[in-house]
């Protein structure tokens, strides 16, 4: 005992009781978002099934939005499932185009005579979408890429691929 105080309610250090000495969290002072369940989703690693996320909601671990049927608070659902805070909403991949997706199968069968593109490694990621055509044209277009003995044929083959996609959208196909 020290005085009229006892050490125990010393013990946070300066006088003050070991409660108020805790180191509280900092706030983080991001915005709130009203998102799809989707978007949220999209947040875990792997992807948790639609049913395990109804469970969470169940759980009040995923926060849902008072009148407002199928959207749920993004960043106080991200802290109670041991997220991170996001200060702004996840951009949606950018929409490629047809020459851009046959960029990209292309580097896939010869990465010497088709530079990857830049936006490739790009960190928002790719369309699924988009990753399954590139395949499409890579299985359709590697085994006559390999056959061509020189650099400059392969380019020349690959801008016939273009010219023929570029006729395929001007006929609406």
């Amino acid at each position: 005992m020290l005085g009229n105080l006892h050490v125990g309610a010393l013990a946070g250090g300066y006088g003050y009781p070991m409660a108020a000495c805790r180191k509280k969290p900092s706030p983080i002072d991001c915005p709130e978002f009203a998102v799809r369940a989707e978007v949220i989703i999209s947040y875990t690693h792997p992807p948790i099934s639609r049913s395990t996320f109804h469970k969470l909601v169940n759980k009040n671990r995923i926060v849902p939005v008072e009148d407002l049927g199928g959207y749920y608070l993004l960043n106080a659902s991200l802290k109670l499932l041991g997220l991170r805070e996001v200060r702004e909403l996840p951009k949606e991949p950018e929409a490629r185009s047809l020459e851009d997706i046959a960029r990209l199968a292309f580097t896939a069968i010869d990465p010497l005579t088709f530079p990857e593109p830049s936006w490739a490694d790009a960190a928002e990621g790719l369309d699924m979408n988009d990753v399954d055509h590139a395949r499409l044209l890579f299985n359709l277009h590697r085994e006559f890429v390999e056959e061509l003995e020189t650099p400059h044929e392969r380019l020349h083959y690959f801008a016939g691929v273009l010219d023929a996609q570029v006729m395929i959208e001007a006929d609406g196909g």
